[in-house]
């Protein structure tokens, strides 16, 4: 308990004691449902005020530094173990994934949910908006661009009878600070509030609110996000396919080694893998090959001229090359056999040498793998100066649900931190490093109980009906939220990743002249098989800021 405050004129009221609540980090319990849908994503976030408004927000954020810290009014002190402080990875990201944590597809984004309190925040006074401000902190909203490939918008909704009731001020607070779209409308249904969402996420959501919920609110406060961007380079080869892709066909001349992704797949007949003891789960392939071995210099020049130039006199002698020079002059056609030894030698030794160094991808991505995690991340296009990121983290001893349970923001973003993009320079001197994997393809729909997660983080006063202050944005009428939901969907797929967002909150073989001598070389095999639960997130590259976070527990089967 604090020091007791002597009332003022400025606060006219009773003696209170100021109190210290604190929102400890443990893990909640385990909600939410999944469904099936989306290379999309799509997720909505619906604060539902009183009998008259629902908030659909999204946005952006900052992050946390790992220490509680405080924010005070003048009634309470309240901490936060998940304030933010910067815009980077934090538990705050994760809170969620932990909260629902229950062997389940999960998506959902933290983003939309930083925005969607720092908005409603904005229309808060009191310990409501002491509350919220314990949890967003410094957290400064950031505007996206809007192009083809992405959606970011807002707008606020007020029924035509309730618009004496909003203050003008926070109407032009969300313009000014927000770009927020100001719309007045009859709510006889919920066909303008809709439209406007589906227009804004690339008809992603669709019919978000239904007319009874519409009717029975007089405003709403709605943020849309919505991307749309596909893969520098498609995972796999896809026939038919207008999209860059690498044909994976590795042949190193006259060393034992050949890797291929030789299939060309179409959309309806990826191959399959099995998946946490399920089978027939549709997936691509990827590959890679790195030649670090220098054979030249680990065997000698010397050593190789006499060991091949050995091989190649026999078989001059052979009746194999009889029998080519009888038929190249029976059909007049040139047998191209060189009989001189050493310039076939010199062919040999500048061929052989020359792969040492050699790198072969299928498809661009990083990768990190040793006995407890294997992480894949692959960017997606640029657009307007914007790169966002896709990172998988699959733990290899322990299963998805214990990782989840107990991971912190630092320790994921040290495992994520660890990628290396396929250059030659990142993999093992002295062999050949062959990577191989194959990664499963998965959609789905989930839906957050958002209303019990905000009030399990300490963000309560704003549902109470008897606590709730929302006097920043409303004049003279007493409401509070009485719902609040969050919905997302995703696809990843072969071509990219859409999402949307409303937030209402050596050996022997064969040459020239048939004559070829295989040498073997040393091979060290990377696997980047996804083939366990794993969880996943999506960031923007260059400020960390995270998008949306999920895992995944049932791919898609074919």
């Amino acid at each position: 308990m604090g020091e007791k405050k002597e009332k003022t004129e400025e606060v006219k009221e009773e003696k209170v004691v100021e109190e210290k609540v604190e929102v400890k980090k443990e893990t909640p319990k385990k909600k939410g449902n999944p469904f099936i849908v989306g290379v999309f994503v799509a997720l909505a976030v619906v604060l539902v005020v009183g009998l008259g408004g629902m908030l659909l927000l999204n946005g952006n954020s900052k992050g946390k530094d790992g220490k509680t810290t405080k924010t005070t009014n003048k009634v309470k002190e309240y901490l936060s173990d998940y304030r933010l402080s910067g815009n980077s990875l934090e538990d705050f990201d994760l809170y969620f994934l932990q909260l629902e944590n229950s062997h389940q597809n999960i998506i959902y984004s933290p983003l939309s949910i930083k925005y969607a309190l720092e908005m409603l925040k904005d229309g808060t006074d009191g310990d409501s908006k002491a509350q919220i401000e314990a949890v967003v902190g410094d957290y400064t909203p950031r505007s996206y661009p809007n192009n083809d490939h992405m959606s970011f918008a807002n707008a606020v909704f007020v029924r035509n009878t309730f618009k004496d009731n909003v203050r003008s001020e926070y109407l032009d607070h969300l313009a000014s600070t927000y770009g927020a779209d100001v719309v007045f409308d009859p709510f006889e249904n919920s066909s303008v509030i809709n439209g406007w969402i589906s227009d804004k996420t690339f008809k992603l959501i669709n019919n978000l609110v239904d007319d009874d919920t519409v009717q029975s609110s007089d405003f709403f406060l709605v943020n849309a996000l919505a991307i749309d961007m596909q893969w520098n380079q498609l995972l796999q080869c896809e026939s038919g396919s207008s999209l860059k892709c690498i044909e994976y066909n590795v042949n190193y001349r006259h060393e034992d080694y050949r890797d291929s992704i030789y299939e060309i797949y179409g959309p309806d007949n990826y191959p399959a893998m099995e998946f946490d003891n399920q089978s027939d789960i549709k997936s691509v392939k990827v590959g890679a090959s790195f030649n670090r071995y220098n054979i030249v210099r680990e065997l000698g020049e010397a050593n190789i001229r006499k060991t091949v130039g050995d091989a190649y006199r026999e078989w001059l002698d052979s009746d194999e090359v009889k029998q080519v020079e009888k038929n190249a002059k029976e059909y007049g056609y040139d047998s191209n056999i060189e009989y001189d030894v050493d310039k076939y030698l010199d062919s040999y030794v500048q061929e052989l040498d020359s792969n040492y160094g050699s790198a072969n991808i299928s498809t661009e991505f990083s990768l990190y793998v040793d006995d407890d995690f294997k992480v894949f991340a692959k960017d997606l296009q640029t657009y307007d100066d914007m790169t966002l990121e896709y990172v998988a983290v699959m733990p290899r001893n322990i299963s998805l649900d214990q990782y989840i349970k107990d991971v912190n923001a630092k320790d994921l973003s040290k495992v994520m931190n660890q990628t290396k993009p396929l250059q030659i320079d990142n993999f093992k001197e002295g062999v050949v490093t062959k990577v191989v994997g194959n990664i499963p393809l998965f959609q789905f729909e989930y839906e957050l109980q958002l209303m019990n997660d905000l009030a399990a983080l300490g963000i309560e006063d704003v549902f109470d009906i008897n606590k709730a202050d929302l006097s920043g944005m409303l004049d003279g009428a007493k409401e509070y939220i009485a719902s609040a939901s969050h919905k997302a969907n995703i696809e990843f797929s072969n071509e990219g990743i859409k999402a949307a967002a409303a937030t209402a909150m050596g050996g022997k073989g064969a040459a020239s002249g048939g004559f070829e001598y295989l040498f073997e070389v040393p091979v060290e095999i990377i696997d980047i098989t996804f083939d366990q639960p794993y969880l996943f997130v999506i960031r923007d590259k260059a400020t960390g800021e995270v998008w949306f976070t999920g895992a995944v527990y049932n791919p898609t089967k074919k």
